[in-house]
């Protein structure tokens, strides 16, 4: 089934495989896969550090995002366009986590809530935000992990997790407990 809307969009050049015809190309691939769960720690420990109850709101997100994600991937609406040009999963990235399904895209549904808390608690620049996380994004359509639509589902998931979570306070004992580790973690 040949897919020719804008929401299915590929490069008609296989990116993928001329990224991963020589080294500096592979470590490329690897690092732009996994360069945003970085950022995205260091956005948490930002927030956390300012808010510590955020550490509770970030994680109810984490676990109903992983939650939607696998489920959603395992039903696979559609496979990932790398996998419909026959490429393989590139060394370096978790092959099981590849062969299910493209919708929705994991790492959109983290960056779009962790966007939406950053605007709930200002606590990096948006803008910088913006332009580090979307070219990380736009790879993954490029090198054939995700098609837009894998993004849009994605942005709308990660909405709905950021309205679902941004309101939760626990009592302030459990709050207390996660302050005193977070301290003694990095030394605040």
């Amino acid at each position: 089934m040949k897919f020719r809307t804008p929401f299915f969009w590929q490069p008609s050049a296989d990116v993928l495989k001329i990224l991963q015809s020589n080294t500096p190309g592979k470590f490329f691939v690897i690092a732009m896969n996994y360069l945003i769960w970085f950022f995205l720690f260091y956005i948490s420990y930002l927030l956390i550090k300012s808010d510590t109850n955020v550490f509770w709101q970030l994680f109810i997100a984490t676990l109903v995002g992983e939650f939607v994600e696998k489920y959603g991937k395992s039903h696979a609406l559609w496979p990932r366009p790398l996998y419909k040009r026959k490429d393989p999963t590139p060394f370096g990235l978790v092959d099981h986590w590849y062969q299910t399904g493209s919708f929705p895209s994991g790492h959109t549904i983290k960056a779009t809530f962790f966007l939406l808390f950053l605007l709930q608690y200002p606590v990096f620049p948006v803008t910088t935000y913006i332009l580090i996380v979307v070219p990380l994004l736009v790879f993954r359509v490029i090198v054939g992990f995700h098609y837009p639509i894998d993004m849009f589902g994605g942005a709308f998931v990660g909405l709905f997790i950021w309205l679902s979570s941004r309101s939760i306070f626990l009592p302030e004992p459990l709050t207390n407990f996660v302050r005193i580790i977070f301290n003694f973690i990095f030394r605040v």
